[in-house]
C-alpha cells in the first residue's frame, strides 16, 4: 500500500450534499489478502452517513475500490468525493463535529 493511501485510513469529513442535507464520511484504507494464497490488493473505502431530513431518513452507503486508487485519493485529500456521479464536498471536521459524528455513527 503507498503511503499516500494509507494516510487516509481514519479519516472523517463533514459537508452538505446537493440538496442541502448534511453527511458524514469515514476512510478506511490499506491492503486485504484475496485468498490463502497470500495475494494481497489495496483498497479504499468510503462510508457515506446522510443525516435525516424532513422525508427522507437517515442513511448509510458504503463505496469500496481497489482501482484508480490514486485519482480517489486525490480527490479524498482535495475534499470533493465524486460518489456515483454525485460531487461531494467535504471538510475535515473540528473536535466537536468529531464527536458528534462519533456518538451519531457510532464510528471509531
Amino acid at each position: 500500500m503507498s503511503q499516500d493511501h494509507s494516510a487516509l485510513n481514519g479519516l472523517l469529513g463533514i459537508g452538505t450534499d446537493a440538496q442541502g442535507r448534511l453527511f458524514y464520511l469515514r476512510v478506511a484504507a490499506g491492503e486485504m489478502a484475496y485468498d490463502r494464497g497470500g495475494e494481497t490488493f489495496d483498497y479504499i473505502q468510503v462510508f457515506l452517513y446522510q443525516t435525516a431530513a424532513p422525508g427522507k431518513p437517515a442513511d448509510a452507503n458504503d463505496m469500496f475500490e481497489t482501482d484508480c486508487l490514486d485519482e480517489i485519493a486525490g480527490e479524498l485529500r482535495s475534499g470533493v468525493l465524486d460518489w456515483y456521479d454525485e460531487p461531494l464536498a467535504f471538510r475535515i471536521p473540528t473536535e466537536e463535529e468529531r464527536a458528534l459524528i462519533r456518538s451519531t455513527t457510532g464510528w471509531e
